[in-house]
């Protein structure tokens, strides 16, 4: 590539607005460095899905193409655009780039990217190259629904903590003012006592396990999930293996004692939580649970879900 052109895809929701805030100044700086950009602006839930599909479409599938897709936004606006970039099929796939301006901004921890935006869109226009990272592929069978995540895919607790915290006023508050992850937590007590435990079925190559009383199940991509908790520390982006944390339901005391744990990464060595390391995974819930993929609500459903791996090239220089 020579001298890169940006498909801007911008959510100005993101961080309960505070992207559309500071779109401004971004643009200022865009504009300075004299970048070529187009910008399109993501409206509604699912808006960057389609305008990066269609932007995909009208691109020439051509190893001499120079544009890169920039998400905008926090790692939903990501995955969003992740999720239509790869709709169809492509020799030469489209650079993806992420500005993050989010609450949780997760993959930019995962990736080593700057959390500022400042410092984050001169690690986008000063690259030079493409680099592959992996990407969670799921194949949810009992709806039919496949794509790809960056971050994580729950079932359990985490999602149910998503469920809330989306519908929470408090949580609008908490993000102006730098403090997302907040929401997560006032939400987390409440959402432990309404949780019960559920019935899991881990198949990883040969080996079948079921837990009786699951509570929280996540396949990872990276260290974190929820603004910044280190779920899986030895996660990388780059290890081509899925992580797998299932977590039996513990009582108040022990739940307490993991998430001090947690915080420390000690939990992996608790006899409550189960740690699977696999480039695929298949699980099965046969009830009714809340999913979340990067954040982003599943809804409460059954689960029949295959998950995988996959490369994408992104245009990040986390040197710089």
């Amino acid at each position: 590539m020579v001298s890169v052109q940006y498909y801007i895809i911008l959510n100005e929701h993101a961080g309960s607005g505070r992207a559309g805030i500071i779109w401004p100044e971004i643009k200022e700086h865009l504009d300075a460095a004299q970048v070529t950009y187009e910008v399109a602006t993501s409206e509604y839930a699912n808006h960057a899905i389609l305008l990066s599909e269609q932007f995909a479409k009208r691109l020439p599938d051509d190893e001499q193409q120079n544009w890169v897709v920039l998400a905008v936004g926090g790692d939903g606006t990501l995955h969003e655009t992740i999720n239509g970039l790869t709709q169809q099929p492509r020799q030469h796939p489209i650079p993806v780039a992420y500005l993050p301006v989010g609450s949780g901004n997760d993959f930019a921890r995962g990736v080593g990217m700057a959390r500022s935006w400042e410092p984050a869109l001169k690690q986008i226009l000063q690259c030079t190259h493409t680099t592959n990272y992996d990407l969670g592929t799921y194949n949810e069978t009992i709806k039919q629904e496949r794509g790809v995540f960056t971050n994580n895919l729950g079932i359990g607790f985490d999602a149910s903590i998503i469920a809330q915290a989306n519908q929470s006023k408090a949580k609008v508050w908490l993000n102006k003012h730098h403090l997302g992850s907040l929401s997560y937590l006032a939400s987390a007590l409440n959402v432990y006592y309404n949780q019960s435990g559920f019935t899991l079925t881990v198949h990883v190559g040969n080996q079948r396990d079921i837990f009786p009383n699951a509570f929280l199940v996540t396949t990872t991509n990276h260290p974190y999930f929820g603004g910044g908790v280190g779920i899986a520390p030895d996660a990388t982006l780059t290890d081509h293996q899925l992580h797998l944390v299932v977590i039996e339901k513990p009582n108040f005391f022990k739940l307490i004692w993991l998430a001090l744990r947690l915080v420390f990464k000690r939990h992996l060595t608790s006899k409550a939580v189960h740690y699977y390391t696999a480039p695929n995974v298949h699980l099965t819930v046969p009830a009714i649970e809340y999913g979340q993929l990067d954040g982003e609500e599943m809804g409460g459903r059954f689960f029949d879900i295959y998950v995988g791996l996959t490369q994408y090239p992104f245009w990040i220089d986390v040197t710089i």
